[in-house]
């Protein structure tokens, strides 16, 4: 009837009000069949006239506001953008104005360890951590307030109590009468880029905290060398003046004084000893003890450390012996590896027994390299101090640093000087029994 209109139903009307005056009249042919027919056209315009006043309406005031588009989404479009919210690897969740969560994905149950029925009423604010509930709620009134919210970062909480940092966005969500009603939100979780930034600014603190140990170890390294030089100055004329009393030419000492007096030029010695155990510890830590290359007998250098040191053995009364057999040779530097020999032989020297105690050193040739020991019949190491005996100022018994002394820098110095010659130190020792130190130097 709308094709028609009003305007239709009137001019039926018409034509049938002339055909049924037509057929008012006996006379004229067919008289009782156009008085019907024209009766019907009058019903038939009534009816359209009726019918288009009624349906009638103003087309701009009856169509419905559609927010974003009047195309009408078909089930399975409904179906398949379902599918994309609730299987995305996004978190994402729908709250209302209030803050009410109204629906989630699986992610996000599954990310806050929660089933969809505890999450869903909830407010927003029970799923961030406490550190970042005011960022939250800041976030949540930008929403509500600008109508969007982009890559916010919030610190979220898991049902576990656990916590993670997350990226959130949010936007609109209006009814079809365009009133606001809510906002699906997007979070990102940023575990792994905070990681990697933390990794980052620590790598940057631990960048300036190097360049400040360097700093504090030139420091230390230039302190030792001035208080190195420093102490060398009164050693020098004491240990002088000692040999000289002692000597007699300062005049004649009784015994006492004479045992004094050996005290004093011991002391200074040790004194000097330790002062130059400092500096090669610190040359070895900074790499900047020189090493050179010289070609020497073996036979011939292991026999003068016999001579050398034979002095070291009076006291206790010590048998000394060289055990090195054949001809050998080597291509190192001789000075250095004196060093080595004199600290084991002094560190053997205290540990060995008062009465019947034995110090044997050695050397052989073995393929492309020469080992060399020093062996004793001491008290030897325990078990539980072997893997420290080559750390700084460790000794085999504390208890004993009174009685023997020493700075613990011996067996450092050994290892560092055996090591940069590019030979390796270790040693055998049964508690009670004697120690052997072994080292090789390659020819």
């Amino acid at each position: 009837m709308n094709t028609f209109g009003l305007a239709g139903g009137v001019l039926v009307l018409i034509l049938g009000i002339a055909v049924m005056d037509y057929g008012l009249d006996p006379q004229v042919p067919y008289a009782y069949h156009a008085f019907y027919l024209g009766l019907a056209g009058i019903v038939i315009g009534g009816v359209i006239i009726w019918g288009s006043s009624k349906s009638q309406r103003n087309p701009l005031l009856t169509k419905s506001y559609q927010v974003e588009s009047t195309k009408s989404i078909s089930p399975v479009e409904s179906i398949k953008y379902r599918n994309l919210y609730e299987h995305s690897p996004i978190l994402q969740r729908t709250v209302n104005t209030d803050g009410i969560i109204l629906e989630c994905n699986e992610k996000y149950a599954k990310t806050f360890g929660y089933t969809k029925n505890e999450i869903i009423g909830k407010s927003l604010f029970e799923h961030t951590s406490e550190q970042s509930q005011k960022d939250m709620r800041d976030s949540f009134e930008t929403w509500k307030r600008a109508g969007r919210v982009e890559n916010k970062e919030i610190w979220f909480k898991r049902k576990d109590g656990t916590t993670f940092p997350g990226l959130i966005s949010a936007n609109n969500i209006y009814d079809d009468k365009g009133k606001l009603i809510g906002s699906n939100s997007v979070i990102r979780d940023i575990s792994d880029i905070y990681e990697a930034r933390k990794v980052l600014e620590d790598h940057a603190r631990q960048k300036i905290q190097l360049e400040e140990l360097k700093k504090m170890n030139s420091n230390k390294e230039e302190f030792y060398m001035m208080v190195s030089k420093e102490y060398h100055i009164p050693i020098e004329p004491i240990k002088k003046y000692a040999e000289s009393l002692n000597d007699g030419s300062l005049g004649k000492l009784t015994v006492k004084q004479k045992e004094a007096v050996k005290e004093i030029y011991d002391n200074a010695r040790r004194m000097e000893q330790l002062i130059n155990d400092i500096i090669d510890v610190q040359k070895l830590n900074n790499n900047k003890m020189e090493f050179k290359k010289d070609k020497f007998s073996v036979d011939d250098f292991m026999n003068s450390l016999i001579t050398t040191c034979s002095n070291m053995m009076d006291e206790k009364k010590i048998e000394f012996v060289n055990s090195t057999e054949g001809k050998l040779s080597l291509d190192s530097d001789k000075g250095r590896l004196e060093q080595v020999f004199y600290n084991l032989i002094q560190n053997a020297v205290d540990f060995v027994p008062t009465k019947g105690g034995k110090i044997e050193i050695g050397a052989e040739e073995k393929g492309d390299s020469v080992f060399l020991y020093v062996k004793d019949n001491g008290m030897g190491i325990s078990e539980k101090r072997k893997e420290s005996i080559f750390k700084n100022f460790y000794q085999v018994d504390l208890s004993l640093k009174r009685k023997y002394g020493g700075s613990g820098f011996g067996l450092v110095i050994c290892k560092g000087i055996v090591e940069n010659l590019g030979g390796k130190i270790w040693f055998e020792s049964k508690e009670g029994e004697g120690t052997t130190f072994n080292f090789s130097i390659p020819k």
